[in-house]
């Protein structure tokens, strides 16, 4: 598998929709106005079992992530709907089909992208990439007066084949074999002229093989 789509509607509840307006800004974010507003979570996953950190930092080498990496990054940390969605997901019967492990590691990222007037919103600044992991599976929870943000993933090769060219709507989920594949999202502007637009992801990230305990 490279990659799979699949829907996580079932997952997302109104107390998880309603928390991405709660999310601060994303302080590592080098750009000259603010767009991405940021909380991220760790957890050991064993069995069915999930046991979270209490404080987590994000760390990506700069050889997986140029934008970003070689710096360890802080976050707010996920509130209680944001992990009550990841404990779900990581449950369900499809991700336990593709994520074929008992144990893993998984780093949950809660993503509000915005874009207003003039200035769009970089979903992936970084452009094309991956994130240094085994599997990652990326969730649009909502969109609001969003045009754009056209997820493409190609395989892991300078000049390699895409293989997908899409519009997530709300509530579907997109799989990806990090190690195999290059992904990226292009940038949002509102659909309606003078209103606000936002688009809402959530982004679980599995190593496998790897716990703290």
């Amino acid at each position: 598998m490279r990659y799979r789509v699949s829907s996580a509607v079932s997952h997302i509840s109104e107390e998880l929709l309603d928390s991405y307006t709660a999310l601060p800004a994303d302080e590592h974010l080098r750009a000259d106005h603010g767009f991405r507003f940021r909380a991220f979570g760790e957890a050991d996953v064993k069995g069915d079992l999930l046991r979270w950190e209490e404080d987590s930092t994000f760390f990506q080498g700069d050889d997986i992530n140029d934008y970003a990496g070689g710096v360890r990054r802080k976050f707010a940390p996920l509130g209680a709907a944001a992990r009550a969605f990841a404990e779900r997901f990581v449950v369900s019967r499809v991700t336990r089909e593709i994520v074929d492990a008992e144990e893993f590691r998984i780093g949950c990222h809660q993503i509000r992208i915005t874009a207003a007037g003039e200035r769009p919103g970089l979903p992936a600044p970084e452009g094309f990439h991956q994130d240094g992991f085994d599997y990652v599976a990326v969730t649009c929870v909502a969109t609001e007066n969003v045009s754009g943000g056209i997820s493409l993933v190609r395989e892991n090769t300078p000049d390699g084949e895409h293989l997908v060219e899409r519009t997530m709507p709300a509530g579907e989920t997109l799989f990806l074999a990090d190690r195999e594949v290059q992904h990226y999202v292009s940038p949002i502007t509102p659909k309606v002229p003078g209103l606000a637009a936002h688009r809402d992801v959530f982004v679980i990230t599995f190593s496998l093989g790897e716990t703290t305990r």
